[in-house]
């Protein structure tokens, strides 16, 4: 059972070096609210926060309030203090990327969540912006994101980036591995040219076996532009819906390891 006191001491723990004790204590209210009420709006976070510590709702609301409004409590500055906490004592990592659309109110939400054994993954950072104004912006974003990921995570961490479709493109690739130091799985399109070195491209679907048995590609070349890449599976088992083309520069895993991990993407949905 949650209550005030071990809240507190979890949020102390994790950001008490950092913060002023007093935000520390609104950050701990406001979070007893958000469990009460089971809501993110700020009249019922408030609403919750009041029936647990026996507050006024109009005063609690107002604390709510003056907590989100305060510009001192910077998110992306906390994430210095929530990823080495999240991660812990690991030394290797798989995060998940994706984007969440929220259609309704213009939002789009970049997030990059931690994969883990016991079901849902752990979101580490995430970023929102507007949708209407995302054209042509995206890949800055994701830039963006995956290099504070690097700077936050503590010397020594592997990390594999694993992604949907939309991730597909031969820049991440490139960033991923040569400029931060990152492996990758990532699933691109049936219509992407794959081929040996010096040897013809045919589109990735044309490399499917027709049992649906996974068939995997050994330091291959991608698009016109011949990217390199270690590893590329291609894989429509039955079953499946559509057809999976996974591109990785890691050449320790199996294909079924490779697939598993890829699979596990789902957890952040």
């Amino acid at each position: 059972m949650f209550n005030h006191d071990l809240i507190l001491n979890h949020i102390n723990e994790i950001f008490g070096q950092d913060m002023h004790a007093k935000r520390v204590l609104s950050l701990a209210n406001a979070t007893l609210g958000v469990i009460e009420s089971g809501s993110l709006a700020i009249h019922a976070i408030g609403n919750g926060l009041s029936l647990a510590n026996g507050l006024e709702r109009k005063h609690a609301v107002k604390q709510v309030d003056r907590l989100l409004t305060n510009t001192k409590l910077n998110v992306w500055s906390l994430f210095d203090d929530w990823v080495p906490y999240v991660v812990g004592e690991r030394t290797e990592i798989v995060v998940s990327m994706d984007w969440t659309e929220f259609d309704a109110d213009d939002h789009s939400t970049l997030v990059i969540s931690l994969q883990t054994n016991h079901g849902r993954s752990t979101p580490l950072l995430w970023k929102t912006h507007r949708k209407s104004l995302l054209k042509g912006q995206r890949n800055a974003h994701e830039k963006e994101l995956l290099t504070k990921l690097k700077q936050t995570l503590p010397e020594g961490i592997f990390v594999t980036v694993v992604a949907d479709r939309g991730f597909g493109y031969m820049e991440l690739f490139e960033r991923l591995e040569q400029e931060l130091g990152f492996a990758y799985i990532i699933r691109f399109k049936g219509n992407i040219l794959v081929g040996y070195s010096g040897g013809e491209q045919v589109p990735a679907r044309d490399w499917l076996t027709p049992t649906g048995r996974t068939r995997t590609l050994k330091e291959v070349e991608l698009t016109g532009q011949r990217q390199p890449v270690e590893r590329v599976y291609c894989c429509h088992k039955s079953g499946m819906k559509d057809a999976w083309f996974l591109a990785s520069n890691r050449t320790d895993l199996s294909a079924a390891k490779a697939l598993q991990l890829y699979g596990q993407r789902w957890g952040i949905e």
